[in-house]
């Protein structure tokens, strides 16, 4: 069974992974199985995923442009200081909890449907 500790051994990043769950746990048949990749397209779970990926990328290259720029203008030039903030969020944003469980409903303001969003467990 996973919970909010063995969430982190599952695999993640990739549609197919969950079409493969799907599979296994529903018995789709093959059909079905596209019908769902279609769903995940169509909802755009699969650009949110594509997205996470290139996200990551960037979160490294500001790592990056940080540290030269602390070898260039040292810790406490203003564009430093604005860098390390940037990357802090971008870091915190990565290093979210895996074990966020939505509300059911769907709202029409963000607002509303953020404040039934749950987020359990550690930062990894």
């Amino acid at each position: 069974m996973v919970n909010e500790k063995t969430i982190w051994c599952s695999k993640q990043n990739h549609p197919e992974l969950v079409i493969k769950d799907c599979i296994r746990e529903f018995n789709l048949n093959s059909k079905q199985a596209e019908k769902l990749r279609f769903i995940l397209m169509n909802r755009g779970i699969n650009k949110w995923l594509l997205a996470r990926r290139r996200f990551i990328t960037l979160k490294h290259k500001v790592k990056d442009i940080m540290k030269e720029s602390i070898s260039q203008y040292g810790h406490k030039h203003p564009l430093v200081k604005h860098i390390k903030k940037i990357q802090a969020e971008m870091q915190n944003i990565a290093k979210l909890p895996r074990w966020i469980e939505w509300g059911v409903h769907i709202h029409r303001k963000m607002k509303a449907n953020e404040e039934e969003i749950v987020i359990k467990g550690k930062h990894c």
